[in-house]
């Protein structure tokens, strides 16, 4: 599955970089929280409350879609009894982004695709871990001027650990950031 969705987003990027170049195209900065928990079979674990930062692309594809990918530092992981896991990633969200994209007025707009990370920090679980992670994120957000405001849910697909306790990524963000 994992191999499919890479394949999938790769003929997706190419197709609309293709046409970039006539596209109407932007890009910003965005910083934010994290409200992580990871998945366990075992136990219910708390929040980890952590930062989420780093840069997007906009590139239209018509008048009410385009393509965002980003780069996003996310600190990630769980609150456990036994103390605080983290699981620190490089996320690269793909998203197909919904609505009116004009940067001199309000546009709300929604935001879905897939998310691929890569563990860049792990601390505080037993087990080995997966270096890779693919994940399903849903948002919504808002323009105003060139400011913009998101909210959004990352769902992890993949079990990250090779141990015997099955874990995913579970993380809602809000963000605030520029659009140029």
């Amino acid at each position: 599955m994992t191999r499919q969705l890479t394949t999938g987003t790769i003929l997706l990027l190419a197709l609309t970089c293709s046409s970039a170049a006539s596209a109407q195209t932007g890009g910003g900065i965005k910083a934010g929280v994290n409200f992580a928990k990871v998945s366990a079979s075992d136990e219910t674990p708390g929040s980890r409350i952590g930062a989420i930062a780093g840069v997007f692309l906009t590139i239209g594809v018509g008048s009410a879609l385009a393509i965002q990918p980003e780069v996003l530092v996310s600190m990630q992981g769980s609150k456990f009894t036994f103390g605080t896991a983290k699981v620190d990633y490089v996320q690269v969200p793909v998203l197909l982004r919904i609505g009116s994209s004009s940067k001199s007025s309000v546009s709300v707009y929604g935001l879905v695709g897939p998310s691929f990370g890569v563990l860049v920090q792990d601390e505080g679980l037993t087990d080995d871990l997966e270096r890779i992670d693919v994940g399903v994120t849903v948002g919504a957000g808002v323009t105003v001027s060139r400011l913009l405001v998101e909210a959004r849910y990352t769902a992890g697909l993949v079990d990250f650990s090779k141990g015997a306790t099955a874990y995913k990524n579970r993380v809602f963000s809000l963000m605030a950031g520029l659009h140029f």
